[in-house]
């Protein structure tokens, strides 16, 4: 990352109109503590001095230059989509474009093609970042489970109660809490797939979800089958999905909620929210946690969003309680829309899998017929909304196919099954069309 104290814009992108578009990347700690301010300030200083603001923010695993290069190609082929159209700037408009980058990588397999945790190998960085979070007087048992040839159960229980404490619920979409010490073993058990070889993680969206090219005509249908050995694997690569899904609520509730306001405060410009994976996560933490906004904003545009299914829910089964993200769709003038694809492995197959709870396995459907969530906790980008009021659920457009939005239709799932072919698949010249017709 580059020193955190830049002052003004990262770069500009060049516009079709020969003018520049200024580009800026705030960077948060886990915590939500801004590590830019003087990039921060110099941002709400001059956001009165444009039209559009775009805010967009990553999702897991990734790197400052895998962040920042997703952000320049979104932006440098949605400029050249407009080029190409020849669709003409409106007069007036100058447009603000804001990354977001927070610390999506720690505690993830980074790029082993074999993850070996219960095998002993001193060289896995996940292990020693998870260490990092464990209680001092608990590090060296820890150790010696984690890289254990195999756990019996009451080591996996101790193992659990060594790692509950990570298991947060901050800003949890469906009210669920933290799991039990036995709910976590369970998933543990129950969290690993069973096919003919998954060797590359990002088969399991824990490492290099934006490499992600795996067809998921290649794997077989998931199976509750779980080794003694696989345990402590499963024990790291699940406690990560836990620990990003918090940490992203964490970061979008204080960090990105802050700036958020403060850009509201110091601009009348239009405010655009682009989330993908779990920064969607961030920018409906970052948009539902305040009591009240200064003013609404304009447009949200979730692309493969990793949070449940349900989190618009008017109610949640066995509860009645609105999902957690419910009031988002009061904050937004258009349309929130939010694409979703059979093609995204990591949602379709896993996600689910690593938050699940001993009470939702006999409702869980492993293969679920005609694109049924196999459970309240499928991911939105993998299966689209349910349960919410005033949602429509429609295919993805292309251009010139233009899009007839209905502001009393509050939610639009798009079926992006056809442009959409993995969970990193979301820079296309349908992603950019629909932003287009969403913004315009």
């Amino acid at each position: 990352m580059p020193d955190a104290q830049i002052t003004g814009p990262f770069k500009t992108i060049a516009l079709a109109n020969d003018t520049d578009l200024p580009y800026y990347v705030i960077p948060f700690d886990k915590r939500g503590t801004c590590e830019g301010p003087e990039s921060r300030q110099h941002l709400i200083d001059h956001a009165g001095e444009y039209s559009d603001i775009f805010l967009f923010s990553h999702g897991w695993n990734n790197d400052w230059k895998t962040a920042t290069d997703r952000y320049e190609s979104f932006y440098e082929g949605y400029i050249a989509m407009r080029k190409s159209l020849d669709i003409a700037v409106r007069e007036n408009y100058r447009p603000l474009m804001v990354g977001i980058f927070w610390p999506s990588t720690a505690l993830v397999f980074e790029g082993e093609k074999a993850p070996s945790i219960a095998s002993g190998a001193e060289g896995n960085a996940s292990a020693k970042e998870l260490e990092a979070h464990v209680a001092p007087n608990d590090l060296d048992r820890f150790k010696a489970l984690l890289y254990a040839p195999e756990l019996d159960e009451a080591a996996a229980f101790e193992l659990a109660r060594i790692l509950r404490p990570l298991y947060t619920s901050e800003q949890d979409e469906l009210m669920s809490g933290a799991p039990t010490e036995a709910q976590m073993v369970a998933a543990w058990k129950h969290g690993t797939l069973s096919s003919k070889s998954i060797t590359d993680t990002a088969d399991v969206g824990l490492a290099g979800d934006d490499d992600d090219d795996t067809d998921a005509a290649d794997l077989k249908a998931a199976s509750f089958i779980g080794s003694l050995a696989d345990l402590a694997r499963n024990a790291v690569r699940i406690t990560t999905v836990w620990m990003m899904k918090d940490r992203a609520g964490v970061v979008g509730s204080t960090g990105v909620m802050s700036l958020l306001v403060d850009l509201l405060n110091a601009s009348q410009a239009r405010v655009h929210l682009i989330g993908h994976s779990y920064g969607a996560k961030v920018l409906l933490s970052a948009l539902c946690t305040p009591s009240a906004l200064p003013r609404k904003i304009y447009s949200l545009f979730l692309l493969q969003p990793a949070v449940s299914h349900l989190c618009f829910a008017n109610a949640l089964p066995g509860t009645g309680q609105p999902g957690g993200y419910r009031n988002a769709l009061d904050r937004v003038e258009r349309p929130i829309l939010s694409t979703f694809s059979k093609h995204d492995v990591p949602l379709t197959k896993i996600f689910h899998l690593a938050l699940v709870r001993p009470t939702d396995l006999g409702e869980l459907k492993v293969a679920a017929g005609n694109g049924e969530p196999p459970s309240r906790f499928a991911a939105l980008g993998g299966y689209g909304p349910r349960a919410a009021p005033n949602q429509l659920i429609t295919d993805i457009k292309s251009a010139p196919d233009a899009y007839q939005f209905d502001d009393k239709v509050r939610l639009i799932g798009l079926c992006a099954n056809r442009t959409i072919d993995g969970h990193g698949d979301i820079s296309n010249p349908s992603t950019w069309w629909t932003l287009h017709n969403l913004t315009r």
